[in-house]
């Protein structure tokens, strides 16, 4: 086996990249970005094992000291003893040992951990229990409870007012076909919601992501297709028409491709993409895909009859 295999399997046996234990306290970091977070990536050797020290700020870092103990440390980047260090790497392995998903009983692989936290389940789990919900929506007509001589559109006092709910309003899509501009004043939230109902209006059943995890995956869409099952990760950018959607975000959208094993990502904006991330996305057409403001008019167009 050679030398950059092994460095590989050493690296996805590094669970703390994603488990985030800080070094001092042990609390798990929720938060990487924030501006007191800092991670060390040590390296036990060229080929592993290697572990992500993190520390959430809890109390002054002083180089070349443990953030444990005080005692001298092998370096001044590394900020634990070689003691300290031990003890770090057995507490992140019984904590990932002990992660169960609520729903099958089984531990948390690597990918998923930061799933876990918020559903409490593991990937396949979290995704069966969003198929099974929108199952169940099917048998729920948006018609159904509605009175006879309820309007079929909403007018364009409503929507700025927000005196209907546009998450659950069944005419939005009819609205915005009329009055596309008006996507830019919905919040990103509602923007996510907005293009789940739309991708349901062409045959998908959809899940939304958690809230406050931007970054992440904002919209799950599945299909059954003849030749096998689809499922489309999708990140909307709410943008201004000023701000382009750069290369890092369609980047990341690929990596939780690969990482959840879906068979596409979609990026839709209320922008455009920057010249680099559209030479991304066409050097991977086949597993990524992007849909700026004009690409939203075209699919709002297809609604404006029969809606």
């Amino acid at each position: 086996m050679g030398i950059t295999k092994r460095r590989l399997e050493a690296e996805e046996s590094d669970y703390n990249e994603e488990m985030r234990l800080c070094a001092s306290c042990g609390e798990r970091i929720e938060f990487e970005d924030d501006p007191s977070v800092i991670s060390v990536r040590f390296e036990h050797s060229i080929t592993g094992p290697f572990t992500t020290i993190w520390h959430c700020g809890c109390r002054p870092i002083i180089p070349g000291k443990c953030v444990r103990c005080s005692a001298s440390t092998s370096g001044e980047e590394v900020p634990l003893c070689d003691d300290c260090l031990m003890d770090y790497e057995e507490e992140i392995a019984e904590k990932v040992g002990s992660l169960k998903c609520a729903r099958c009983g089984c531990g948390i692989p690597k990918g998923e951990i930061d799933l876990y936290f918020e559903s409490g389940m593991c990937g396949w789990c979290d995704h069966m229990t969003g198929k099974i919900e929108m199952e169940d929506q099917d048998n729920w007509s948006p018609e159904k409870d509605l009175q006879p001589d309820v309007t079929r559109t909403i007018t364009p006092e409503e929507f700025l007012s927000r005196k209907v709910d546009l998450v659950t309003d069944p005419r939005l899509i009819r609205y915005l076909a009329e009055h596309p501009s008006d996507i830019f004043s919905l919040s990103p939230r509602e923007f996510e919601e907005f293009i789940a109902e739309l991708l349901r209006k062409m045959g998908y059943k959809t899940k939304i992501g958690p809230r406050g995890r931007d970054g992440g995956v904002d919209v799950f869409a599945e299909q059954d297709r003849d030749i096998g099952p689809e499922l489309v990760l999708v990140q909307c950018k709410r943008f201004d028409p000023s701000q382009r959607v750069s290369q890092p975000i369609v980047k990341q959208l690929l990596a939780d491709v690969f990482d959840r094993r879906a068979s596409h990502g979609l990026v839709v904006t209320t922008s455009t993409f920057s010249r680099p991330a559209l030479q991304y996305i066409d050097e991977r057409k086949y597993v990524l895909s992007g849909a700026d403001f004009e690409k939203l008019e075209q699919w709002l167009g297809k609604f404006k009859i029969g809606l």
